[in-house]
């Protein structure tokens, strides 16, 4: 594989077989940034750092199983999800699929089995998006693609390689990165104020002490952008 390692979460409660798939994904040339053993602990994983995709046991520890977690990864997060599963009776494939997942492999299963797998959902989940316009752009959230005004785009922050939109109605998290929401945005209203910061000056309320303040949310000027930023504000 070439470029940055694609990261994968694992989500299943048999150690043995959770290691042999960790193993295998590393060989691969995968990334895996957990293990974990039960829907608690998945979420918990997902809710410190977003994988590119999540590999979900059916069968887990407690009283949520993996189809119940796909359904809480689908509502909260954009990443794509694949099955592994020892059941594949109607009533499970069933409930399968009104999740929408991006596979579903049958144990036991090759190395090949997971690659392709891995790499056909990675691949479906980079679809083109809809290209934005001069007051408008477009942001992937919960399988479809909805529509966000400029103007109501108040920052963005990243966050490794997503990044969080701020609008005045509703926060999302993108598989993209700060530089690359960089570029789609007009250089207008938004500007670079840190390493992981850019804003629409037209919602900053008040600048003090190497900070700017959007509302309640304080942002952190860095030094190199300093100059360029107070360049780009009206000052009387």
């Amino acid at each position: 594989m070439s470029g940055d390692k694609r990261k994968i979460l694992i989500v299943e409660d048999e150690p043995i077989i959770a290691s042999d798939i960790e193993m295998t994904l590393e060989d691969l040339g995968y990334e895996v940034t957990g293990v974990a053993d039960s829907a608690e602990e998945a979420l918990e994983f997902l809710a410190n750092e977003l994988p590119d995709l999540v590999l979900l046991d059916i069968q887990l520890e407690g009283d949520t199983d993996g189809i119940m977690l796909a359904e809480d990864i689908k509502k909260m997060y954009q990443i794509p999800f694949v099955f592994l599963t020892s059941n594949a009776d109607n009533l499970t494939i069933n409930r399968v699929k009104r999740t929408e997942p991006a596979g579903f492999i049958v144990k036991p299963f090759s190395d090949r089995d997971l690659q392709s797998n891995i790499e056909i959902a990675l691949f479906l989940n980079k679809e083109e998006e809809p290209k934005p316009t001069q007051n408008e752009f477009y942001v992937k959230d919960k399988g479809a693609y909805v529509k966000v005004k400029v103007a109501e785009l108040m920052f963005v922050q990243a966050d490794d390689n997503y990044s969080r939109l701020f609008t005045t109605k509703k926060n999302f998290i993108l598989s993209s990165t700060l530089k690359v929401i960089e570029g789609k945005l007009p250089t207008k209203n938004f500007v670079r104020i840190h390493r992981s910061y850019i804003v629409n000056i037209s919602f900053v309320d008040k600048i003090q002490d190497g900070y700017l303040h959007i509302g309640s949310h304080q942002l952190p000027i860095g030094r190199s952008y300093h100059d360029h930023f107070f360049q780009k504000i009206n000052k009387f």
